[in-house]
């Protein structure tokens, strides 16, 4: 008995050094991979952007002023293997115990509606007035771009995004500050609109078709958990952009996308985003998701591949990929904020990362050019005033 007592001890002994041992020999092993791009062991996954470590060179100067230190704290500190796990614990019990997010970007609104900070305070303080003031200097460069396109017989089409502030402010704009007025808030979107159009700019409003949805459908446009539309108000999105391109006189004609949708209370992806962001360690996203399908398409034949470049934010990631898939358009490219990336292709493939402006220059000639700036932006988001001054040249 003594002596199974002893073995069982020396056992749990050795599994508790073995255990000391491994979780440093794996750091080291993470820091390596981190280093020379290799496959990291981690316990889980964190979702978000996460801290880089930024490069110090090791000379007295730098650690004289403290950034190798703290490149090196930061290099080991995210090759933990467990630090997933172990950061997901403290915001679960943060989030129990205080309400509050790992993420503190993302807040609660009624109804299990989560979002980002970032768009309530941008919807609490439109100012009508100010936009009104603002606006003309960029819609004329809006111009500029579509002359530059119409000038070689291409299409332009300037595209508006939602806000899910603006699409569900009843959820929200009770639990925050909001000094703006109801004017503010009701006309801004409208006001710009029509300033865009008197100025003959092709545009296809998707904000204001999105809002428009509002209790059309057994769900929220905006999922519970996530921060862009759902599969349903992407869809409709790709639909009225394949119209308007069609409006342009483009031959053949683009075929509308049939679809058709189904509920369930599975959310992945986008449906989620915010979800994963505030990284707990059992999230419950059981909530109304739209699944959509679609029917393949009879695409028109043309003379030679069409150059279409899609350049944007965030919602034009599910659009793009249903244009390039299902929309007939397969050699559809998306610019992700311009310069973070470029997917499309066949099978709507990542083709590069970190582009430059020679990189945007030949957008110049494409066939089909498509802008996108979320209302929550406008005027002038950085993309966008970027891609104009590459494609005019100042």
């Amino acid at each position: 008995m003594h002596n199974n007592f002893q073995m069982s001890e020396n056992t749990g002994r050795a599994i508790l050094i073995g255990l000391l041992l491994v979780v440093p020999a794996l750091t080291l092993w993470n820091v390596y991979a981190d280093a020379y791009g290799k496959k990291k062991i981690t316990f889980g996954k964190l979702a978000g952007v996460v801290e880089q470590a930024q490069p110090a060179s090791f000379r007295v100067q730098t650690i004289a002023d403290g950034s190798w230190q703290k490149m090196v704290n930061t290099a080991v500190t995210n090759a933990i293997p467990s630090r997933p796990v172990l950061i997901k614990a403290s915001n679960s019990i943060r989030s129990a115990l205080f309400g509050r997010y790992g993420d503190e970007q993302v807040v609660a609104g009624d109804k299990g509606h989560l979002i980002e900070k970032y768009y309530i305070s941008e919807y609490c303080t439109r100012n009508l007035d100010a936009l009104k003031k603002n606006a003309p200097a960029w819609i004329a460069k809006l111009k500029e771009l579509q002359n530059l396109y119409a000038a070689q017989g291409k299409i332009f089409i300037y595209e508006l995004t939602p806000s899910k502030a603006a699409h569900l402010p009843e959820l929200f704009v009770h639990r925050f500050p909001c000094p703006n007025s109801e004017r503010d808030r009701k006309e801004w979107l409208p006001s710009y609109t029509a300033m865009v159009r008197e100025a003959g700019i092709n545009l296809m409003d998707n904000a204001t078709a999105t809002h428009a949805l509002k209790g059309k459908y057994p769900l929220d446009i905006f999922p519970q958990g996530g921060v862009h539309w759902n599969a349903i108000g992407y869809t409709l999105a790709t639909n009225q952009l394949l119209a308007v391109i069609n409006r342009q006189g483009f031959t053949p004609p683009l075929p509308l996308l049939k679809w058709d949708y189904k509920i369930s209370e599975i959310a992945r992806g986008l449906d989620r985003d915010l979800v994963d962001l505030i990284n707990v360690l059992i999230p419950n996203p059981r909530y109304p998701v739209a699944e959509v399908t679609y029917e393949k398409p009879s695409c028109p034949a043309y003379k030679r591949p069409l150059e279409i470049a899609y350049i944007g934010g965030s919602f034009t990631g599910p659009t793009a990929q249903v244009l390039n898939l299902h929309g007939c358009l397969p050699d559809l490219k998306r610019y992700t904020y311009l310069y973070r990336g470029v997917r499309g292709g066949d099978g709507y493939k990542r083709i590069k990362n970190r582009l430059t402006a020679q990189d945007i220059l030949p957008l110049r000639n494409a066939d089909i050019v498509i802008l996108e700036e979320n209302e929550a932006v406008i005027p002038a988001s950085k993309h966008a005033v970027e891609f104009h001054r590459v494609m005019v040249g100042r």
